[in-house]
C-alpha cells in the first residue's frame, strides 16, 4: 500500500532552489504513488516534478531514469531527469517532520493526453502511430538492461494469470461469466507457447494518460510517453496487449483498433506467429485483470461508488471481444500484420505432393479442397480466416479445440507419457468414469488408439469366448480399416475394389425403415440373422459374433425398427455367439436420450467399441465386455498396446466425459435435435426431393430422392448441393450407396443457431435444384 508523502509547496520550493536552482510556481498533478506537480518556472519553462513515498525505491526510481536517458539519447519523446548540483538525478527532501522522500525533476513533454482525445476523432493514422511508437520503444529497449527490472510486478501482464486467479472469488455473477472463459482460454492457447515468447523490458503502461498525442482538433501522430513506474522485464507482446486493450475502450469496433495497433507495431518490431496468436487472449487478460483488481477494491470499499465506474470502460470492452470470432480474428490479424511474410504452402503445393507421396488413394472433399487450419466449437477456419459451419465431425465431438480438453493434454503431456506396464492413476481414473456410464453387466475396459484397433479387438474377445469364427455383419456396415475389420464391412468388401465376403463372414439385411428389403418389419429382419444362425447350423458351425453398429453410418444414416436388436441378440446369443455393438460414431450422448446408442433399442450388449468421439480428435479408443469374456482372452499369450491407455489419452478421454457432463451436451444433442428434425421435416413438405428424414438427437440423415415412389437416389443433386453448402461456407458430405443421404453428425456443442444457419442454405439450394 502506497502513501503520499505529505510535503508543502513552501518546502519542495526550498530544495527545488537548493538542488537546482529552479524557482517558480508549483501546480498539483494527478497521481497514484507518486506527488506530482508541474513547476512553471520564472523564466516560463515547464518542468515535472515527482516526489516518491520513502527512500527505500531508489534503485527502482534509478532504473527509470536510465530507461528513460537511453530512449531519450536515442530520439525517443520521453522525459529526461535533470541533474542536481551534485550531479545525481535523484534527489531527497525532509517534510517538517524529518521524514525524507525520494524526489526527481523531468523535463516536460508537450502535447495531450491521449484520454482527452474523443473517441470519434482517433483515426485509423494514429492507431497506427501508436503501435508503431510502442514498437520502436521496445526496439531501442532492446539493448538496455537493468537487473531491477526482474521484478514481481502485480501489473505485470505475465502474472495476470495468477492475479486472476487469486482475485476471482471477489467478482460480481457477471463480471466472472466475462472472466472465467478468458482464464480458460489463457491456459490452453497462451500457457503452452510462453517458453517460445520473446522476452525483454518494456514500458508496460501505455494507458490512455501515460501516452502524448500531437496538439490538434484531429491528432494524428503519438507526441511522447510518460511514467515509466511499470518498467519490468516481461513477454514483449505484453506491451502490444496492454496498449491495444487500453485504447479499445470506448471504441465501437475494437478489432479495428487493434488491427492498426498491431500493425504499426510490426512495422518495427516484426511478431512472430506464436505471439500474433496469443494476442487477443492477452488484451482480453489485461482487462480481466483490471477487473479482478478492482474486485478487491470494491469489497475493501464497498461505498466507493468510483471504483465501479473506473471499470465499466475495461468490462465493456471484454463483453465487446467475447461477442467477437476471435479465431477469425487472428488469421485476419495474421495475413494483415504478415502478409506476404509467411511461407505456408499453396493449396496447390500440397495437393501436388498428397498425390506423389501420400498415396494416392487418399481422398480429398469438395472439387476445390479447402485448407483448414484451426477450429473451435462447431467451426473450422481455412488460412484466409473463413468460418466453415462443421456438420459432419463427429470426432471433435465436444467442439473443436474445446479448452478443457487441450488443457487436460497439454497438462499430463507436460508431465508423463508412457506405458500401461507402469502404475498410473489416469488410466483408473478414466475407465472408473467411463465404465460408469455403461451396464452393470459391462466392467472391463481395453484401451487401444482407433475404432479399427477396438473392433479388431472385439472380434478376438468374441472368437477366444465363443470359439468360432465366424461373423455376422449388416448389409452396408462399416467397421474400420484394418485387414479384419476390412473383413467385416460390407460398405468396403462389396465396394470398389472390393474383394467380396470372406468364406466366415456373413451378411444378413440392413435393417432400414425407410427403403430396406422387409421396409419396418422388425421380425422380418430379426429372421434374416436366423436364416443366416440357421445355415451355419447346417454346416455343424455356429455365430461366434454378431457386430452392428448401433445407429447406421456410411450405410445411409439408418435408425433401425425399434425392437430390431433385442430379438437379434437372443437368436444370436442362443446359439452361442457374442453381440458387439459398435459405438464408435454414435456413442458419447449423441443420440440425446441416452449416453449410448445401443441403450434406445433395450439391449445390454456383450462388447461394446468405442473410438472417434471419445478423444475430442486425440487417437483414442476403447473396448468395454464382460468380466467373463475378458476372462476368456486370458490364454497365456499377453494382449499389449504400447499407446493405449496412456496417461496423456486418460487425461484427455476423462476431460471429454467431464465437458459432456457439466455442460449438459447430451441434452443440447436432445433438444437441438428435436428442433433440427421439425426444421427438416417443414422442407420436407414442401420439397418433393426430400424422400426422407429420420434421426436421433444429432444423427440426422436426409435422403433426397428422384421420384418418392420409386425411391431413385438424386445422386447428382446431392453432388450439387455439397457444393452449395461449402460456396455458403458449411461443410457437408452425404452417405448411403447412392451417396444421396445428407450426413448430419455435427459436434454436439452445435445449437439452434447453427440449425436456423443450415436450414436457410439449404432451402436455398433445394429452391434452385427444384427451379433447375
Amino acid at each position: 500500500m502506497f502513501n503520499k508523502p505529505d510535503l508543502t509547496e513552501a518546502i519542495l520550493l526550498i530544495a527545488l532552489q537548493e538542488d537546482y536552482s529552479l524557482a517558480g510556481t508549483l501546480t498539483e498533478l494527478a497521481g497514484y504513488c507518486d506527488l506530482n506537480f508541474l513547476l512553471k518556472t520564472d523564466d516560463k519553462q515547464r518542468f515535472i516534478i515527482k516526489v516518491s513515498s520513502g527512500l527505500d525505491n531508489t534503485n527502482q526510481l534509478q532504473m527509470q531514469n536510465d530507461a528513460m536517458n537511453h530512449l531519450h539519447d536515442r530520439g525517443m519523446p520521453v522525459p529526461n531527469a535533470l541533474r542536481n548540483q551534485f550531479g545525481k538525478d535523484i534527489s531527497q527532501v525532509s517534510d517538517s517532520d524529518g521524514n525524507q522522500f525520494n524526489y526527481r525533476v523531468l523535463t516536460y513533454l508537450p502535447g495531450t493526453f491521449y484520454a482527452d482525445t474523443p473517441s470519434a476523432n482517433q483515426q485509423l493514422v494514429l492507431w497506427q502511430s501508436l503501435g508503431s511508437f510502442m514498437g520502436q520503444v521496445d526496439v531501442e529497449l532492446s539493448n538496455y538492461f537493468n537487473h531491477e527490472a526482474h521484478r514481481y510486478l502485480e501489473w505485470d501482464l505475465a502474472q495476470g494469470y495468477a492475479i486472476c486467479m487469486n482475485k476471482k472469488q471477489f467478482l460480481n455473477t457477471e463480471m466472472a461469466e466475462l472472466v472465467e472463459p478468458v482464464l480458460n482460454e489463457y491456459e490452453s492457447v497462451v500457457l503452452p507457447v510462453l517458453g517460445a515468447l520473446p522476452k525483454g523490458i518494456i514500458h508496460n503502461d501505455a494507458n490512455d494518460y501515460n501516452v502524448l498525442v500531437n496538439d490538434s482538433e484531429q491528432p494524428t501522430e503519438v507526441a511522447g510517453l510518460i511514467d515509466f513506474g511499470d518498467l519490468v522485464y516481461s513477454h514483449l507482446i505484453n506491451e502490444l496487449a496492454i496498449t491495444a486493450a487500453y485504447a479499445i475502450q470506448g471504441q465501437d469496433d475494437p478489432l479495428k483498433t487493434i488491427k492498426y495497433i498491431a500493425l504499426g507495431y510490426h512495422q518495427k518490431r516484426p511478431l512472430a506467429h506464436e505471439e500474433l496468436r496469443v494476442f487477443i487472449t492477452l488484451i482480453k487478460l489485461r482487462l480481466c485483470t483490471t477487473l479482478c483488481n478492482a474486485a478487491l477494491a470494491i469489497k475493501n470499499d464497498p461505498d466507493n461508488e468510483y471504483l465501479l465506474i473506473s471499470v465499466e470502460p475495461a468490462f465493456n470492452a471484454l463483453r465487446q471481444l467475447k461477442e467477437i470470432d476471435m479465431l477469425t480474428t487472428e488469421i485476419a490479424l495474421t495475413d494483415f500484420c504478415q502478409s506476404g511474410e509467411l511461407t505456408n504452402l499453396t493449396n496447390e503445393e500440397i495437393i501436388r505432393f498428397r498425390k506423389t507421396h501420400l498415396g494416392k488413394t487418399l481422398s480429398l472433399s469438395f472439387k476445390e479442397p479447402i485448407k483448414i487450419v484451426r477450429g473451435k466449437g462447431a467451426y473450422l477456419y481455412d488460412e484466409k480466416g473463413n468460418k466453415y459451419l462443421d456438420m459432419v465431425n463427429n470426432v471433435c465431438h465436444v467442439g473443436h479445440c474445446h479448452p478443457d480438453v487441450v488443457a487436460a493434454g497439454q497438462k499430463q503431456m507436460a508431465l508423463l507419457n508412457t506405458n500401461t506396464r507402469f502404475l498410473h492413476d489416469n488410466i483408473i481414473q478414466f475407465a472408473e468414469k467411463l465404465l460408469a456410464t455403461m451396464p452393470e453387466k459391462l466392467s472391463v475396459c481395453m484401451f487401444v488408439n482407433s475404432g479399427s484397433e477396438a473392433n479388431e479387438l472385439a472380434f478376438r474377445l468374441a472368437e477366444n469366448y465363443s470359439g468360432s469364427k465366424e461373423l455376422v455383419v449388416v448389409d452396408g456396415a462399416y467397421h474400420g480399416n484394418t485387414a479384419a475389420c476390412i473383413n467385416a464391412s460390407p460398405y468396403k468388401f462389396d465396394g470398389a475394389g472390393g474383394k467380396g465376403a470372406a468364406d466366415n463372414i456373413h451378411k444378413v439385411a440392413l435393417p432400414d425403415p425407410y427403403k430396406g428389403e422387409f421396409s419396418n418389419n422388425t421380425d422380418a429382419y430379426a429372421d434374416d440373422v436366423g436364416r443366416v444362425i440357421s445355415e451355419l447350423a447346417a454346416k455343424g458351425k455356429r455365430p461366434g459374433a454378431y457386430i452392428c453398429e448401433s445407429l447406421q453410418g456410411v450405410a445411409g444414416q439408418i435408425i433401425m425398427p425399434d425392437g430390431y436388436l433385442k430379438k437379434v441378440y437372443e437368436k444370436v446369443r442362443n446359439a452361442g455367439g457374442v453381440c458387439i455393438a459398435d459405438e464408435v460414431q454414435v456413442g458419447f450422448g449423441r443420440v440425446g436420450n441416452t449416453m449410448w446408442a445401443f441403450e434406445t433399442q433395450d439391449v445390454v450388449p456383450d462388447i461394446v467399441t468405442l473410438g472417434k468421439p471419445i478423444g475430442n480428435g486425440h487417437p483414442l479408443a476403447a473396448v468395454i465386455t464382460s468380466q467373463e469374456i475378458a476372462d476368456a482372452f486370458v490364454t497365456g499369450m499377453e494382449y499389449f498396446n504400447t499407446f493405449g491407455g496412456n496417461p496423456v489419452s486418460c487425461a484427455i478421454g476423462s476431460a471429454v466425459l467431464d465437458v459432456i457432463k457439466n455442460e449438459g451436451l447430451m441434452e443440447n444433442a436432445r433438444t437441438t435435435g428435436a428442433y433440427f428434425k421439425e426444421q427438416l421435416e417443414r422442407l420436407q413438405n414442401e420439397f418433393e426431393i426430400i424422400g426422407d428424414v429420420r434421426g436421433l438427437g444429432l444423427f440426422i440423415g436426409v435422403e433426397l430422392v428422384e421420384d418418392r415412389e420409386t425411391k431413385y437416389p438424386a445422386t447428382e443433386a446431392m453432388y450439387w448441393l455439397i457444393e452449395h453448402f461449402k460456396e455458403n461456407k458449411i461443410i457437408m458430405s452425404s452417405e448411403g450407396p447412392g451417396y444421396n443421404v445428407l450426413k448430419i453428425k455435427p459436434p454436439i456443442v452445435f445449437n439452434k443457431t447453427n440449425v436456423d444457419q443450415f436450414i436457410s442454405v439449404l432451402r436455398t439450394g433445394l429452391e434452385f435444384i427444384d427451379k433447375s
